[in-house]
């Protein structure tokens, strides 16, 4: 009989829980050395483990291989079997969304002193046990506190919050953490191999990425990609999991770059036609966004970057864009997120959201060479002086390019940020937005070097907010 990977693969012993170590380890020590707690609690997000181990701690206790408790069941016996396939009289597994009234905490309570039938401990496991009314929380308090010395209770939940604080206190409480992405791409290959599934690497990082740290939810869409029968792609991973591929993603973030307005409108009704959500398209271009600040922050990240292919998209997209640009477009980003969740009409909404963005997504500036004639008998070694600037000169923008060009390339993020509103044989004054101004004034002494070289004579600079100089 076909069994899905997550089912196949699920974990029989301590030994094989993966990406939980220091769990693995508290655990290990407390059966063999016969330190047995009254009741646990595991929590975290879900497919991380918690039921699993749930399991094979109710193993670990009543194996009957063993004469005491063992860290490494036989999975053998009549009682391993039997809990595995959940019919065992001795381990119940009961489900707290469904079970979650009074009454059903008041007949457990009852259960549990009856005496095992065939093994050393009674136990209860309690899943999503956050789900249990108030009442039945406080109703097993006491029972928690004090339970007879054959029972051990084991309380498993992805919602720890909303488990009574009385709850939390009496029981030995396991925090189940988010598998990193290598670990889910180790057991990935592992289990591929074992297979004989044809899967790229990009792919597997891509379902790791894909499911937010879950192990159970990256083996069940592993499990869906092998029924294609061919070798498993980037491609795939996006269609059968309903993402967005990190290529459409990098495409979408040029064609915004570049500013080609059809390109973006484009791309994104070719994604909305395709059945992406236009909150799937704002949080796959956010998350493209991310990998393009750390691209742009450090080098040698492409471990944390999806694929070798993006990667070098990325790194040649980030040599045409400053830091604070990329970290503005995410700030937008994140606040589109929000009017779009409030927005009745959400494709119309996500295309201003990104005509937006395209329009404040600028290209750090370039130096710019002025141009200069020389007499054929003029020997190679003139004057490397930048040129003076003109005080007359009516086209402050060009003005201003040349004068940022001339910076060195550190300071000319912040100098893109002003635009000159007057300027005379002597003064300067720049208008900058409000939220600058504060670090052009802490600036000023190196802004007034700065244009007082590229303009090759004194100039006292003053900086004034944008809305002072409308007023």
């Amino acid at each position: 009989m076909y069994q899905p990977l997550h089912l196949k693969y699920r974990p029989k012993n301590l030994q094989e829980l993966v990406g939980q170590d220091t769990i693995k380890t508290t655990l290990t020590n407390a059966i063999t050395s016969d330190k047995i707690a009254q009741a646990y609690l595991f929590t975290g997000p879900r497919g991380t483990g918690k039921t699993s181990t749930a399991r094979i701690l109710a193993k670990s206790l009543n194996c009957l291989n063993s004469k005491k408790p063992t860290a490494t069941p036989c999975g053998e016996c009549s009682s391993c079997k039997t809990i595995d396939s959940c019919s065992s009289l001795d381990v119940t597994e009961i489900d707290a969304a469904s079970h979650n009234g009074v009454d059903d905490a008041r007949e457990l309570i009852q259960h549990s002193n009856f005496a095992p039938a065939l093994s050393r401990y009674r136990i209860w496991i309690l899943d999503e046990c956050h789900q249990l009314s108030t009442s039945a929380q406080n109703a097993l308090l006491k029972c928690l506190e004090e339970p007879p010395a054959h029972v051990v209770f084991i309380l498993c939940t992805t919602e720890a919050h909303k488990v009574l604080p009385t709850i939390i206190s009496r029981c030995q409480t396991f925090n189940f953490r988010a598998l990193s992405v290598d670990a889910i791409v180790g057991q990935l290959h592992k289990i591929s191999s074992a297979e004989s599934i044809e899967i790229a690497s990009e792919a597997m990082r891509a379902i790791a990425r894909t499911c937010d740290g879950g192990l159970r939810d990256a083996l069940q869409l592993l499990s869906q990609l092998s029924l294609l029968n061919s070798e498993i792609t980037l491609t795939q991973v996006a269609e059968v999991s309903g993402s967005i591929s990190e290529q459409d993603s990098i495409a979408l973030l040029k064609a915004i770059h570049s500013g080609d307005t059809l390109s973006v409108l484009q791309s994104s009704r070719t994604l909305i036609d395709s059945g992406k959500t236009p909150k799937l398209i704002l949080s796959s271009l956010l998350a493209a966004m991310r990998d393009l600040l750390i691209v742009k922050s450090t080098r040698h990240c492409q471990n944390l970057i999806a694929g070798p292919v993006g990667y070098s998209q990325l790194r040649s997209l980030a040599l045409h864009l400053d830091f604070e640009t990329i970290d503005a477009a995410c700030t937008q980003l994140q606040k589109s997120e929000f009017q779009l969740r409030t927005s009745t009409n959400a494709a119309t909404w996500l295309e201003v959201c990104l005509l937006n963005l395209m329009l404040s997504s600028k290209p750090a500036a370039k130096e710019t060479r002025l141009p200069a004639t020389f007499p054929s008998n003029q020997p190679d070694n003139f004057d490397k002086t930048p040129p003076k600037i003109e005080a007359d000169s009516p086209d402050f923008e060009t003005t201003w390019a040349q004068v940022v060009a001339a910076a060195k390339p550190g300071n000319r993020s912040l100098l893109n940020r002003a635009q000159i509103a007057e300027l005379s044989a002597d003064s300067c004054v720049l208008a900058v937005e409000r939220k600058y101004a504060n670090k052009f004034q802490s600036h000023l002494e190196s802004v007034q070097r700065i244009v007082t070289k590229a303009l090759g004579r004194s100039v006292t600079v003053t900086v004034k907010q944008q809305e002072e100089l409308a007023a």
